[in-house]
């Protein structure tokens, strides 16, 4: 993406950005440490860094923030270097549903966010509404996580594994997550004895980079699937909610159809770019009403 960055009265400015909508993209359920401000005004904690982010048009403003921290942390968390345009044309291309889908929520990138509190955030999702998710996050990251000074107020990094795995049981059962709290214990343990990382799960391959995560307590293909996809692992995973069943067997399969072959119809229906089309057809089903039967 061609793009232009400079300092202004004490903020990152970059200017250039399409095929980018900040609201858009980080209320599609791909994330949880973000709060809306206001309208185009977001405040969130990622990578061990808190941030204000303001679009304004074709214009992102990183609020008390070099430009070195944009080009070094946030340029690649956004995926701003990915050319959406080309993706949104190949997935829209004879296919009708799709092009819909994508016109009504042009603006989604898919963030690349850090492992294990990925992995961690959709186990706690697991049957967990939005809301509840960002609380039990925001209680363990208070609870754990580093605290960051940032416009005079206070917030927390997201705990590492280590930190997670020899907190106790009884603690991390204040935070709310009920009983995700074995998973979630268990599973920072065994991450902390073999940490991975992104370039890990993609050297694997899809199917071996799901069957890893699935080795972990309280992670099935769904979690799986998400921790691969909004890492930026391998954007063939397609994870398979409610709204993306309802919408595939509505609009594409026109029957129920089994999780699994769902997944398996959604590659042949969109290749190596399923995962792009899952954040399309979910912000849709869930904003359009077109799930409805």
């Amino acid at each position: 993406m061609d793009y232009k960055a400079y300092m202004s009265k004490g903020n990152t400015v970059v200017e250039g950005i399409s095929n980018f909508d900040l609201g858009s993209t980080l209320e599609c359920g791909q994330c949880f440490r973000w709060q809306k401000n206001d309208d185009n005004d977001y405040t969130g904690v990622a990578l061990g860094k808190a941030v204000r982010v303001v679009q304004k048009n074709d214009s992102l403003y990183f609020i008390n923030t070099s430009v070195n921290e944009f080009q070094s942390v946030w340029y690649e968390y956004f995926d701003l270097g990915t050319d959406y345009g080309k993706i949104k044309e190949i997935l829209s291309k004879n296919d009708p549903i799709m092009d819909e889908a994508v016109r009504f929520a042009p603006g989604i990138r898919l963030l690349r966010q850090p492992m294990f509190e990925t992995l961690v955030s959709f186990i706690i999702s697991a049957n967990n509404s939005i809301p509840n998710i960002k609380r039990v996050i925001s209680a363990m990251s208070r609870m754990w996580g580093e605290s960051i000074i940032y416009e005079d107020k206070e917030y927390f990094s997201f705990p590492d594994a280590k930190t997670l795995a020899n907190g106790e049981i009884c603690d991390l059962k204040l935070t709310k997550a009920g009983y995700r709290c074995e998973y979630i214990k268990k599973t920072a343990a065994d991450f902390d004895k073999n940490p991975f990382y992104r370039n890990d799960l993609a050297e694997l391959g899809y199917f071996e980079a799901r069957k890893k995560l699935m080795d972990f307590t309280g992670v099935g293909a769904k979690v799986a699937d998400c921790t691969i996809l909004f890492t930026g692992s391998n954007f063939r995973a397609f994870p398979v909610d409610v709204w993306i069943k309802k919408i595939m067997e509505k609009l594409y399969l026109k029957k129920e159809t089994a999780l699994t072959e769902i997944n398996e119809r959604a590659f042949l229906l969109f290749g190596d770019l399923a995962g792009y089309a899952q954040q399309y057809l979910f912000h849709y089903a869930r904003m359009s009403g077109n799930s409805k039967d």
